[in-house]
């Protein structure tokens, strides 16, 4: 039996700093040095531990997710650690194999309370390091910095063995040389026990291994299993597209011929959150309704005249080491399609997990490849700075905009879109019209979308019918556009309710085409709270001799760049005097929008 054969064996004292804690006096320099090289081993390993992280809870402290291999290499390594660590089990034989009596009788001068402590210090060292491995595998994202780690941190738990044999050798003080090879060193504890205890202590220590194997892979085991469902990665992103537009993008929908459209990409700005399913190892991110962050509705009543919206999805594609943007309706070409991942947007080729890391600009298809600027930003907060200071940081990790701030009402995930009340109400600067944010009854409260109050006309312009007529003001990822509608007020009325509520909460600015023959006016890319500020124009002819909103005439006065077309107070400025009394300006640079009404190209 093995045990028994190994309980036979005398032992001795582990020749170890930590054993002068109990065999030389407190006051002793013996005492002092171990006293200091354990104090250095506890607090390295605590800085090694802050450094690795000691929560779990934050974003890019676990790692997105890992590869097989080091996977691998975390599971295997949980195996060596066990293996190399020599605390735990030497403390606890310790305990286990000199009672008090038998420690006396072999040095009445020494203080068993003093040898226990000693082997309780042995026992925290070694789960200290326990926890440092632990931590280290759940942050390491690579197998060579795994090892490399392994070997730092054993250097820290054996630094009381290494001073140790310094010391013996002489290399600190004489003094220090008789404490390390003094008579305690060499006394001999024989089995004292009988055989039953012995086997009991035997398997103790074994239970005690499973014990530490068993929680180091169920905690890894979690960890791992939480990386692969895509916990630590960013929920809920919010993706921005710079402007660009493919004129052209063939869309193909269920049962229908291919046709083109015209794609301005920022269509498709907004929330993205995970759908829970995962391609390539990654998490695959569906986009969400552009008035308030929630997914699409399946259903309408009004199918007919209110289609199902199919979001787009960003996800990765392992065969082009990319992170891509797609949309199952719409494809590059008729002929020719890249089925395997038919992206729209990609990314630079990467292995990352996390989407957050992606570095660089992304390719863009709009008829041959080009380059663009793609901005992803978390939708969870970490503080009250994550929500702009305009609102609270929840537990969730969502911002909840403050309500109670005099004068403002706070819009968007990280409530950055700030909406005065003096701006609930604008003026465009040619007939003073008026045009108004409207309240509702569900959702978030507010007609909106794309994160921007959405303005409806209320009355001043003449070319307008205000008992029949429609004009909105809608933010549709980066532009303001103005459609106008002739006959369609009724559609605020309490009769076609439903309809308009699911039109509003499902509003999509490329299914819904927010550049149709009901456009009439388009702003400059803009990321502002409101259409205040900036240049709004004209949508005059159409076709492909034009850019892809047709021939745009500057609304404002004179063609000034920077003026700005709406304003937030009801001061015009036309009503006090010329305002070109002053101006060198003359011919068709004095062109006045009097004479030019914004709606004029709708009617004959």
């Amino acid at each position: 039996d093995d045990t028994k054969d190994a309980d036979f064996d005398p032992i001795t004292l582990p020749q170890s700093t930590h054993t002068l804690l109990f065999t030389e006096p407190v006051c002793s320099k013996s005492f002092q040095f171990s006293v200091a090289i354990a104090t250095l081993s506890i607090l390295c390993l605590l800085l090694a531990l802050t450094n690795n992280g000691i929560t779990l809870d934050g974003i890019g402290q676990v790692p997105a997710n890992v590869g097989m291999s080091v996977k691998i290499a975390q599971f295997a390594s949980i195996f060596i650690a066990l293996l190399m660590e020599e605390e735990i089990p030497t403390g606890l034989y310790l305990l286990r194999r000199i009672p008090k009596t038998y420690f006396k009788s072999k040095f009445p001068e020494l203080c068993y309370s003093k040898f226990v402590a000693a082997a309780i210090l042995r026992i925290f060292m070694g789960y200290l390091f326990l926890v440092n491995v632990l931590f280290l595998l759940m942050m390491s994202d690579n197998v060579i910095d795994i090892f490399f780690d392994f070997i730092a941190l054993q250097f820290l738990q054996q630094l009381d063995d290494i001073s140790f044999n310094l010391a013996r050798m002489g290399v600190f003080s004489k003094s220090l040389r008789v404490a390390t090879t003094s008579k305690y060193f060499r006394t001999e504890f024989r089995r004292q026990t009988k055989v039953k205890r012995s086997k009991r202590i035997g398997f103790f220590l074994k239970a005690i291994y499973f014990i530490n194997l068993m929680i180091l892979l169920a905690a890894q085991i979690y960890v791992t299993v939480k990386q692969g469902n895509g916990d630590y990665q960013c929920k809920s992103i919010t993706v921005i597209i710079k402007d660009e537009v493919w004129e052209e993008s063939v869309v193909k929908m269920p049962g229908e011929e291919s046709k083109a459209m015209v794609l301005v990409y920022p269509y498709f700005n907004g929330s993205y959150n995970q759908d829970g399913t995962s391609h390539d190892g990654r998490p695959v991110y569906v986009e969400q309704k552009k008035f308030d962050g929630t997914p699409f509705d399946t259903t309408f009543p009004d199918p007919v005249n209110i289609s199902v919206k199919i979001p787009a999805r960003i996800q990765y594609c392992k065969s082009i080491r990319a992170w891509v943007f797609m949309h199952e309706y719409i494809r590059k070409s008729t002929h020719h399609e890249d089925s395997e991942c038919p992206w729209l947007l990609r990314s630079e080729e990467t292995d990352v997990y996390d989407i957050e890391e992606v570095q660089g600009p992304w390719q863009v298809w709009a008829g041959v490849i080009g380059k663009t600027d793609v901005d992803i930003t978390c939708n969870e907060c970490n503080d009250n700075a994550d929500c702009n200071l305009n609102g609270e940081c929840k537990k969730d990790g969502k911002c909840e905009c403050f309500k109670d701030v005099e004068g403002v009402q706070f819009i968007g995930q990280h409530c950055e879109v700030r909406l005065k009340d003096d701006c609930h109400t604008i003026y465009g600067e040619e007939f003073n019209d008026t045009w108004s944010v409207v309240p509702v009854g569900w959702g978030k409260g507010l007609f909106q979308e794309y994160d921007r109050p959405v303005y409806v006309y209320q009355g001043g312009n003449p070319l307008i019918d205000d008992d029949n007529d429609a004009a909105l003001l809608i933010y549709s990822g980066d532009r303001w556009f103005g459609l106008y509608q002739p006959g369609w007020q009724f559609l605020f009325g309490e009769t076609f309710e439903p309809l308009f509520k699911a039109s509003v909460m499902n509003y999509h600015a490329f299914w819904d085409r927010a550049y149709n023959s009901g456009t009439v006016i388009v702003s400059d890319p803009t990321t502002g709270d409101t259409p205040v500020g900036v240049d709004f124009y004209l949508i005059g002819e159409r076709g492909n001799q034009f850019g892809p909103y047709g021939a745009l005439y500057p609304l404002q006065l004179n063609n000034q760049t920077g003026r700005g077309y709406f304003r937030c107070n009801d001061t015009n400025p036309y009503l006090y005097g010329d305002p070109f009394q002053n101006m060198n300006i003359t011919g068709p640079g004095r062109r006045m929008l009097h004479t030019e009404g914004m709606f004029d190209n709708l009617f004959g």
